[in-house]
């Protein structure tokens, strides 16, 4: 009896101890990403390059300036630096006579900001 006991708290603690080693597939203080990094600057870099430039809108009066954007006959018009939810995260960082750098933020777990420019002298 003495050593079914023993026996039995034995195979207890083993069990026990290998479930201890698994890590949690959803702990709450380490979350799990499934995209990486790398991954996520593609996605976007080609979500960016979609669109082409084509052309600019001023009226000197108000100092007002509109972007515009095309793809795949779809057009965007980008006033005053808001930048539609089509293009999100990425918003314009400075426009300059020759181009038009973007900008976009990766997640915090990454650490890191993209750029892309598209010119616009096409």
């Amino acid at each position: 009896m003495r050593y079914l006991f023993l026996c039995t708290s034995l195979l207890f603690f083993v069990c026990f101890d290998l479930k201890a080693d698994k890590s949690l597939e959803r702990n709450p203080f380490q979350p799990y990403y499934s995209v990486s990094c790398s991954e996520q600057s593609e996605q976007l870099l080609e979500q960016i390059q979609a669109w082409h430039f084509r052309g600019i809108m001023k009226q000197l009066d108000q100092n007002y300036q509109q972007i515009w954007l095309t793809s795949n006959n779809q057009w965007l018009a980008i006033t005053d630096d808001e930048v539609p939810n089509v293009l999100f995260p990425w918003h314009v960082q400075s426009l300059l006579n020759n181009k038009i750098i973007w900008q976009a933020d990766l997640p915090d777990y990454c650490h890191h900001t993209i750029s892309w420019t598209m010119p616009i002298n096409e």
